[in-house]
């Protein structure tokens, strides 16, 4: 019923049983700065972190919408264009497992 908390401070929000989920992504992209970066990296940043969330949640699953909203409008992304950014995002964690390897290494 959306009474129990507060969305407006928190950017990236659902109500309902979706809150938590939202929640959860939201202290996830916290830390990526999206507001420096460009579209692109937050559409990259979104799917990375819905993802991680169809890991950690089992009431999360199943296809990803996504969607892009600027001045022109929405635009709907397909599966092939989320599976184009997907290829993004496993270039990008195969990268943070260097670094991590590297720091200490």
């Amino acid at each position: 019923h959306g009474m129990v908390s507060h969305y407006e401070d928190i950017g990236f929000h659902a109500i309902g049983s979706g809150a938590p989920m939202a929640q959860q992504a939201g202290t996830l992209l916290s830390h990526f700065r999206m507001s420096e970066r460009s579209l692109q990296h937050g559409v990259l940043a979104l799917v990375r972190v819905l993802d991680a969330l169809t890991v950690n949640s089992p009431s999360v699953g199943g296809p990803l919408e996504v969607c892009r909203v600027t001045s022109d409008g929405a635009d709907h992304l397909d599966q092939d264009e989320i599976e184009e950014i997907r290829k993004d995002v496993r270039g990008w964690v195969e990268q943070e497992h260097r670094l991590l390897d590297d720091l200490y290494g």
